[in-house]
């Protein structure tokens, strides 16, 4: 592995939950993440249909070209989703959380695209995932999100040798949260102490006191159009990403534009950054997917790879009747297939229940990159 990585050094991300009395409409639940991986590597949105397990939507990453700013990380995404949705209701995401490097995991224990595959086609509800997940052996640490059709929400703190459920919402007992990449309630017994949220150096305090400002400012209550405005927040962006020693390159803001400013291209050092951002509405069963930075700006230095296709807007896909197969491209284009579905996708605004934004023309974008 690239000695700049971490171990598992996908999904440096930022998630964002919400339920409950902390979620508007009434009676809604909501996930949400930024998506942040070397520029190389890029996430692509997917329907999996398999005989007998729950269909489900979500993102794969896959790397541009298979040499790549950090090889031996094709090995760990292959095939699996990051975030999904099910046909039953069942929403997650997750970020990585840095464990202490003695915590092994044991032989034949699941990649994450794995273990994130065997949740999504098994478990109808954040009850069920609860109950499956301690018993599947883990080949990675994070902090987890889950999210279902009855309000139900959970955050997890996961490792190779260690499961924690630290918090669960409801209908009835709302709340809103936030994780970044690091444990709260394992972090002294179990985590990588660079990733401490008291450590200034790496972006998970900035990252986190952030979000949780703007949960404040929105009265802790978010709708989708709450969720957008987190997700698509630029404070601490002008901080130098080189200067994180964690993730060089990784930046300090939500949406991320990390950056190690160099003069050229090398691919072999990118920047890290936002390359998706999703949110999840099990409630209504609809997966809200941006490619590249979910705010829309151009990228200003040489390393940001493909970050000028950035969509700057969500288009909402409604996993029920979306045939199997893929939706976009790892270049940000809707694919075929989606653009046969056009009529079933949603537009930002278009639902009538969040501020309006400037609505995307799907007709024009069928096949075509946004």
């Amino acid at each position: 592995m690239s000695p700049r990585s971490p171990r598992f050094p996908q999904l440096a991300c930022v998630n964002v939950g919400a339920t409950g009395s902390a979620a508007a409409p009434s009676g809604r639940a909501y996930i949400g993440s930024v998506s942040d991986d070397p520029y190389d590597i890029r996430t692509r949105l997917v329907v999996r249909r398999t005989p007998g397990r729950y269909a489900f939507i979500g993102t794969e990453l896959v790397a541009l070209a298979s040499s790549n700013s950090d090889p031996e990380y094709l090995a760990l995404i292959n095939g699996g989703p990051t975030r999904g949705l099910n046909e039953r209701g069942l929403a997650f995401t997750w970020t990585l959380a840095g464990e202490k490097a003695d915590h092994r995991a044991p032989e034949g224990a699941l990649s994450p695209a794995r273990f994130w595959e065997t949740v999504a086609e098994s478990c109808a509800s954040v009850d069920e995932a609860l109950a499956l997940m301690p018993t599947l052996q883990r080949d990675f640490s994070g902090s987890l999100m889950l999210a279902d059709r009855d309000g139900n929400l959970a955050l997890v703190e996961a490792g190779r040798q260690v499961f924690h459920v630290r918090e669960r919402y409801s209908r009835e007992r709302g709340g809103a949260a936030v994780n970044v990449n690091c444990w709260l309630a394992m972090q002294e017994q179990a985590g990588d102490p660079i990733c401490a949220l008291d450590n200034p150096a790496v972006p998970n305090q900035s990252r986190f006191g952030r979000a949780c400002e703007l949960l404040a400012q929105l009265g802790h209550r978010l709708d989708l159009e709450g969720m957008r405005r987190i997700l698509t927040d630029h404070a601490n962006c002008e901080r130098f990403a080189g200067e994180n020693p964690w993730i060089p390159g990784h930046g300090y803001s939500i949406c991320n534009h990390g950056s190690l400013r160099p003069v050229q291209l090398d691919l072999a050092h990118l920047g890290w950054g936002s390359v998706s951002a999703e949110i999840i509405d099990p409630v209504t069963g609809v997966f809200w997917y941006a490619y590249g930075w979910p705010c829309g700006e151009p990228p200003t230095h040489a390393d940001q790879l493909l970050q000028e296709r950035s969509w700057g807007t969500f288009i909402g896909f409604p996993l029920d009747g979306l045939p199997a197969g893929e939706y976009t491209t790892i270049t940000g284009e809707l694919t075929p297939l989606a653009a046969r579905q056009v009529g079933r996708l949603r537009p930002w605004g278009a639902a009538g229940e969040h501020a309006s934004q400037p609505e995307p023309a799907l007709a024009g974008r069928q096949a075509t990159r946004l």
